[in-house]
């Protein structure tokens, strides 16, 4: 998601008369302190009396953007596509305003319409760093799809420019389990651990995987000796706040040989 700082849509101003550019300014400004403050019911009449305040494009642009993002964090989702729909009828060149629709059609679990946003971004390859969270948002639409395949596919392109980004190396891990590539996910979940050691998804979700990859190979009550790594992470993982571990850290660490 993107900001606009209050300077950089003051260029957009210099044509405007004195009077009118003063009365936009005061209108965008309010609009965004309601936005940053969460109060967005305040801020959505104050960007709509700015889009009708003047007949430049890039001005209306600029308002149908902010408002379409206070849309979707009221979770009033047709209005956001709405409102990027029609900035990007006005500039079809800004890769970030299909970004923002294709989030918005995702948020209302619209994923056909936001996979074809995403693609669009990505085929036009125009603006790297808008390529680049399409890729992410692919990735998350198909592992909730439950195409764990296609989502490493999408999760490795982005790994490709960002090799060090956590989030996305943890969704990599959580799709290479789902394919039974344990090992993999093993290795993914340590470079995190190794990165953030405070991260207990990753201890939890490693010591699972641990344990999955003894069962997996038959061992379907795997000694504690076999099972003294994969608790070493559970137990870590309870220890910085994880319940979750309850379960697998009675049935594999706490009872048995």
């Amino acid at each position: 998601m993107r900001s606009y700082p209050i300077v950089f849509i003051a260029i957009f101003f210099v044509s405007i008369c004195s009077a009118q550019s003063d009365e936009l300014m005061s209108l965008y400004q309010q609009g965004n302190s309601y936005y940053n403050a969460n109060k967005f019911e305040k801020a959505i009449p104050l960007y709509t009396r700015f889009i009708e305040a003047t007949d430049e494009p890039r001005i209306i642009k600029r308002g149908l953007i902010n408002r379409g993002l206070t849309y979707s964090k009221m979770k009033e989702y047709d209005k956001a596509i709405a409102d990027f729909t029609e900035a990007i009828r006005i500039d079809s060149t800004d890769m970030a305003s299909f970004v923002d629709r294709g989030l918005a059609f995702f948020q209302a679990q619209r994923y056909e319409e936001a996979t074809l946003d995403f693609k669009y971004v990505m085929a036009k390859g125009s603006d790297k760093k808008m390529s680049e969270n399409s890729l992410y948002w692919l990735a998350l639409i198909n592992y909730q799809q439950g195409n764990p395949e296609s989502t490493i596919a999408f999760c490795d392109q982005f790994l490709n420019s960002n090799p060090s980004d956590a989030e996305v190396i943890f969704l990599r891990a959580s799709a290479y389990s789902l394919t039974d590539n344990l090992e993999l996910a093993i290795n993914d979940y340590s470079r995190i651990i190794k990165d953030y050691p405070k991260a207990y998804q990753a201890y939890a979700n490693r010591g699972v995987a641990k344990i999955n990859l003894l069962t997996s190979k038959g061992n379907l009550t795997p000694s504690r000796k076999e099972t003294k790594s994969a608790c070493e992470d559970l137990r870590k993982a309870k220890e910085l706040g994880d319940n979750s571990v309850d379960d697998m850290l009675y049935i594999y660490c706490e009872t048995g040989n």
